[in-house]
C-alpha cells in the first residue's frame, strides 16, 4: 500500500522533513509513504486567482494515479475525529488502491479537483503553516493506523 501526500510547496524546511520522516519510519512494511512537493505557479501582483487554482489543481492531480483514492484537503471538507479517520483509513486500505492526499497552494484547490476526489477532508477551522499540514496528516494517519494495529500510541 502506498500513501502519497502531494502538495504545492516552494520549499520544505528541515524541521518538517525530520518530523515527517519520524512518523514515516513508524509504519510497518505494509505501508509506504511518499511526500511529493510540486512547485507553485509563479504569482505576480496582478495574477488571476482562479487560473492559478486551476493550474495547480491539475498539477496535483497529474501526480496521482488513475486508480488512487484521492483525498483532497479543503477547509470546507468533512471534519473527522480519530475514530472516523481510522474507519475511513480501513475502508481505503481494504480497497487495495493506493491513497493520495492532495494539498493545494495558498489559494486552495479548484472545485473540479475537490469533486474528482473520493473524499474532502478539513483538518480544522484553524489555518496552519503550509509546511505543517503534511506533518499533521502523517501523524493523524499513524495514529489511526496504530489503532488498527492495537498499538498504544493513540492513547
Amino acid at each position: 500500500m502506498l500513501i502519497s501526500i502531494v502538495c504545492i510547496e516552494s520549499s520544505r524546511p528541515d524541521w518538517a522533513k525530520q518530523a515527517f520522516e519520524s512518523y514515516e519510519s513508524r509504519f510497518n512494511k505494509s505501508i509506504n509513504i511518499n511526500w511529493k512537493g510540486c512547485k507553485p505557479i509563479r504569482r505576480n501582483k496582478n495574477y488571476n486567482v482562479q487560473k492559478i487554482i486551476q493550474s495547480e489543481s491539475k498539477l496535483l492531480l497529474s501526480n496521482t494515479k488513475e486508480n488512487d483514492i484521492v483525498v483532497s484537503l479543503d477547509r470546507k471538507g468533512r471534519k473527522l475525529d480519530t475514530l472516523d479517520l481510522k474507519n475511513s483509513l480501513e475502508d481505503w486500505i481494504s480497497s487495495s488502491n493506493n491513497i493520495s492526499f492532495i494539498i493545494g497552494g495558498p489559494d486552495g484547490l479548484s472545485e473540479e479537483c475537490i469533486n474528482q476526489s473520493r473524499f474532502s477532508w478539513s483538518l480544522s477551522e484553524l489555518t496552519f503553516p503550509h509546511s505543517l499540514v503534511p506533518v499533521i496528516i502523517i501523524e493523524q494517519l499513524y495514529r489511526a493506523w496504530s489503532i488498527t494495529q492495537n498499538h498504544p500510541y493513540h492513547r
